[in-house]
C-alpha cells in the first residue's frame, strides 16, 4: 500500500480537511465524511502524479479509436517513392507540411494516391509508410 495512503489513513479529520484544501485548492464540503475525503484526496494525489502521462495516452487512444489517429510528423524534404503502372511517382513533403506531386501541393498523400491511380485509397498503404 502507498505511503501517502497510510498517512492519510492515520491523519485526524482536520489534517484531512487541511491537505483536501492544498490538494484540490479550495474548502472541503462541510459534512463530507472521512472515508470520502480519503478517497477524493487520494485520488487527486495520483490525478496529479501521473495525471499527464496518462492523459497524454487516454487522449491518443481516443483519437484511435474515433479514427483520428495522429498523422507522423514529418519533416520538409521527405520524400515517397512508388512505381505504379511502369512509371516511378515522387512525392516531396514542402516546408508547408504540404505533400507535393508534380508541382501541385496535396494536403494528403490519400490525394495524390488518388491522383496517380484514379480512385480513393490509403496513401500511407500506397506508398507504403509504415504505421
Amino acid at each position: 500500500m502507498d505511503t501517502f495512503f497510510k498517512t492519510l489513513q492515520t491523519a485526524s479529520r482536520d489534517d484531512l480537511i487541511d491537505r483536501w484544501r492544498v490538494t484540490i485548492g479550495r474548502p472541503a464540503p462541510k459534512h463530507i465524511s472521512r472515508s470520502l475525503l480519503i478517497s477524493i484526496i487520494a485520488f487527486e494525489h495520483q490525478a496529479q502524479r501521473h495525471g499527464r502521462p496518462t492523459q497524454r495516452f487516454l487522449q491518443a487512444l481516443e483519437r484511435r479509436v474515433n479514427g483520428k489517429a495522429d498523422r507522423p510528423k514529418l519533416t520538409a524534404g521527405t520524400r515517397f517513392v512508388r512505381e505504379h503502372h511502369g512509371k516511378t511517382h515522387l512525392v516531396e513533403v514542402n516546408a508547408a507540411g504540404a505533400f507535393v506531386w508534380q508541382e501541385a501541393a496535396y494536403t494528403s498523400l490519400s490525394q495524390v494516391a488518388k491522383q496517380i491511380c484514379g480512385y480513393h485509397c490509403s496513401g500511407n498503404k500506397f506508398f507504403g509508410v509504415p504505421k
